[in-house]
């Protein structure tokens, strides 16, 4: 079996070794099912057809709306830079 060197972070390695002995298994194991698991639910994917979907025009005034106003409030409560455009 290949093998591979992946760096984790101390606190995400402590916790790790946490589980891991509390479940008897081996580090390796447990990043194996957890890499298994992550490819299963296609981790990091987005759900099929999430893009695709029209949108009516009251709704796309009301989005374009809430979109100005957060990026108003943003933008106010910045301290410690000058406003930029978004």
């Amino acid at each position: 079996m290949p093998s591979t060197t992946v760096h984790i972070p101390d606190n995400l390695l402590s916790k790790i070794d946490q589980l891991v002995k509390e479940n008897e298994i081996s580090r390796n194991r447990f990043i194996i099912q957890a890499c298994e698991q992550a490819l299963k639910n296609r981790a990091g994917q987005w759900p099929e057809g999430f893009f695709d979907s029209e949108i009516d025009k009251k709704d796309f005034k009301l989005l374009t709306k809430g979109v100005q106003e957060m990026e108003d409030a943003i933008i106010g409560r910045r301290k410690n830079r000058s406003a930029v455009d978004l």
